[in-house]
Formats: structure tokens, sequence, C-alpha cells
């Protein structure tokens, strides 16, 4: 048992740095690819997805590493339980890791060249978060950023399972539009660390009230708007109607810090919701469910 110890401690470190975010990238990239393994024998679809797995794992642990690293002060107000801020690890730990995690994920694409635009996009955004002051700004770090991660998340999910299609890059950037407009939510319960480091999030640039009005009644309906024109609201209109309802009136509750976590979890699960629809479509499959049949009923009525 003690030669698998030292590979069980890098495990709960990883997980430890990482578990937060699986919801917005491990988790949904692998929904997205399940719609490119349409009529891929079992063999290959079992093969791809490791492949993409090897190529999510470093995407979100090079993220991470970089992140935490240098907010360290940010996460011991927000986040006291993350490895570092924790003891769990040193900072110089950490810089070696990120190394690994770098050198592997840069190796993967130097492999799989196919992945390098999407690999090379998603260095530059976490540079671009880490070390300038843009990417501590509202519009740069989510409208800029997670604009441009969400479109290297989705579009290497599918490209490591089959080559991208014309649909595909439509839902990929009507995805990635849709999260760069609305994941302002994620800064209504960062308030105080975010403060103390200096970013210029939106509820500190114009406050607690006033961002979650800009974000419930110009960002939300821009973002729906996007998967509208994206082709995307065909595929489950009452769901879809239905949850960003649900999400806007959410964020208009000033229910603190606890609630605001869970609002922003619920926009994740949106999050997913969508890459499900879009996958399923792929596969020529409808999500079962009351909502679905409704969906298709609506369809039917038109």
């Amino acid at each position: 048992m003690a030669v698998f110890s030292p590979l069980i401690r890098e495990l709960d470190i990883f997980l430890g740095f990482s578990w937060r975010d699986w919801s917005t990238t491990i988790i949904p990239g692998s929904i997205f690819a399940v719609g490119a393994m349409r009529g891929l024998p079992i063999p290959s679809i079992i093969t791809h997805y490791l492949f993409l797995v090897s190529w999510l794992t470093p995407y979100i642990y090079f993220f991470n590493l970089s992140n935490q690293i240098t907010g360290v002060d940010e996460d011991r107000i927000n986040k006291p339980d993350r490895p570092i801020p924790s003891g769990k690890v040193t900072i110089s730990g950490a810089k070696q890791r990120w190394a690994f995690a770098f050198s592997t994920f840069m190796g993967i694409a130097l492999y799989t060249p196919s992945l390098l635009p999407e690999t090379i996009c998603w260095v530059l955004t976490v540079a671009f978060l880490c070390l300038t002051s843009a990417g501590s700004h509202w519009f740069g770090k989510n409208c800029v950023a997670m604009t441009t991660g969400t479109w290297a998340l989705l579009s290497a999910s599918w490209k490591a399972i089959a080559p991208a299609t014309p649909k595909s890059e439509i839902y990929v950037y009507a995805v990635a539009l849709w999260a760069g407009l609305i994941t302002h939510i994620q800064d209504l319960r960062d308030i105080q660390g975010d403060a103390a480091v200096g970013r210029k999030t939106m509820p500190l640039v114009f406050g607690d009230r006033g961002s979650r009005l800009i974000i419930t009644f110009l960002l939300l309906p821009a973002a729906y708007w996007v998967l509208w024109m994206g082709d995307i609201v065909r595929l489950a209109p009452y769901t879809l109607a239905a949850v960003h309802i649900i999400l806007a009136y959410r964020i208009l509750q000033a229910g603190g810090s606890r609630y605001d976590h869970k609002t922003y979890m619920f926009y994740t699960y949106i999050f997913c919701l969508i890459l499900a629809f879009t996958a399923t479509e792929g596969l020529d499959i409808k999500a079962p469910g009351l909502i679905s049949a409704l969906d298709l009923s609506w369809k039917g009525s038109v």
C-alpha cells in the first residue's frame, strides 16, 4: 500500500485544486463530446474519450495552479480550504506541479496538432487572467476570458473524438458567447476577496444591486438570444426558457454568499444541460422526461 501512497497523495492534491471547477470543465467537456461519438465503434469511442480526459485533466490543473499560485491572498478570504492557504501544499510545491501540468498540456497538443489552436488559446487565456490587470476587470475576466476559454474547452472536446462539423462549430461559438455574457454570476459570491486583491468585478464597479440588474435584464436576455441565434433554443424551448427564468429569479435575490454560490452552481448545471441537448441531437436521440415531451409537443404544434 505504501507504494501507492505518493500517487494517492497527488490525486488528493489534484482534487483539492480542481474539484470546484469540474462542473465547468471536465463534466461539460465530456457531455459535449458525446455528440461527436455518433457512428463510431465502441473501441474507438473508448480510446478517443480516454485521450480527451488526458487533455482535459491538465487543462483544468494548469489553470487551477496558475490561478491559485497568483491568488493566495484572495483564497485566504474566499476559499481557505484550498491546498495552498490550508497548508497542504507550499508555493514551491505548487510551482513544481504547475511546470509538470503545463509541460504535459503542451506535449499532448504537440503530439496531436489538431488540438494546438485550442491549447494555445487556453494558455494565452490563463496568462491574460493571471498576469494582466485587464484579466482582473469584469469585462476581461468574464466577457473575454470565459468566452475564449469555453471555446477552447468545447472545440477540443469535440475534435478529440471526431472532426468538427459546421453545426458543432456553431454550437461551440454560441455556448462560448453565452458563458462569457453571464459568468459574472460567479463574482456575486466573491466580493470580499475580490475587493481585497483589487479586482474590478461587476459587483465592485456597479454595486451589488446594480450588477444583479445588469446581469438579469441585459446580459441574460442577450445570452439567451445567442442560444437562439445558434439554433440551440429549438432543441428544448420550454426547458431552456424555464431554467433561464429560474436563474434570473435567483440572481435578483440578495441571499448572501452561500445563496449566490448555489446560484452559480445552478448556472453550471444549465451549462451542462445545454451541452446535453446538443449532444443528444448529435446522436439522434431525445432526452427523456416530461419536460422533453412538452418540448416535442410544442414543436409539433408549430
